[in-house]
């Protein structure tokens, strides 16, 4: 008998399969290349003309995306990219109405005239926090830690220092989890016989007992190890996020 597919059933099959999720990518406002949109935060201009960010990219209206690195923040304030960036959405409210504005891709000039200066009508004060990097990194954080919380009612989080290190010792952890206040020697103790586990896994140490035992609702979060699940790959996204606003403090 054979096992090959009749040819109505394998274009049926091949009709029904999903096509692969498309990478979504934006244009950073500060170094003018493209980057996957999980490695960017995008920023808007609220009512009253305060940017601010809106790392979930959910908020309403158009927004600026700024690749999520200290250094590239930091070049952005310097060069008052932010307070270009409200301009130039202050003066796209001005457009005839039913004209569709996407978010802000450029700020360079056309003929030799900036951009917002060129479209704006009525100029609205922008203002920057001056702690506005600050503000990122403390949202950024809370985020990672909301989708800890969510590894962790997914079932895929282990805590406890005898619980995490059999899964270690098992090879089936993805991420393993050290408080920040941890003891010097709560590490090495964890791993002691393991061999080279740590070179294996993804080690992160940043964040505190009390930050953890409040996303996890534990009291006394040190040792907490992820399993490996598409959950706990879209929390290593959120933290590469972090880790590159935060790493450089």
């Amino acid at each position: 008998m054979s096992n090959s597919i009749h040819p109505k059933k394998q274009r049926r099959r091949l009709a029904n399969k999903k096509p692969g999720k498309k990478l979504r990518e934006r244009k950073c406002l500060v170094t003018g290349e493209t980057y996957p949109a999980h490695k960017m935060i995008r920023f808007i201009l609220d009512p009253t003309g305060n940017v601010i960010p809106d790392v979930a990219a959910k908020l309403p209206g158009r927004g600026g995306w700024i690749l999520a690195d200290r250094t590239v923040l930091q070049s952005a304030m310097k060069k008052k990219i932010f307070v270009r960036f409200g301009h130039r959405v202050a003066a796209s409210k001005v457009v005839p109405a039913g004209r569709k504005r996407g978010d802000v891709e450029t700020l360079e000039e056309v003929g030799g005239t900036p951009i917002e200066k060129r479209e704006m009508g009525q100029k609205m004060p922008i203002k920057v926090d001056e702690n506005l990097l600050d503000l990122v990194e403390q949202l950024l954080r809370q985020r990672c830690l909301n989708y800890l919380g969510l590894v962790n009612r997914a079932g895929f989080l282990v805590s406890g220092f005898e619980k995490v290190r059999t899964k270690l010792k098992a090879h089936k952890g993805r991420v393993l989890i050290v408080a920040e206040d941890a003891a010097d020697n709560g590490r090495s103790k964890l791993c002691s016989g393991l061999g080279n586990v740590l070179e294996k896994i993804r080690v992160i140490d940043m964040f505190t007992r009390e930050q953890l035992g409040q996303a996890l609702g534990l009291s006394n979060a040190v040792h907490v190890v992820l399993l490996s699940d598409g959950v706990t790959e879209s929390f290593l996204k959120e933290f590469s996020r972090y880790e590159a606003v935060a790493m450089l403090q």
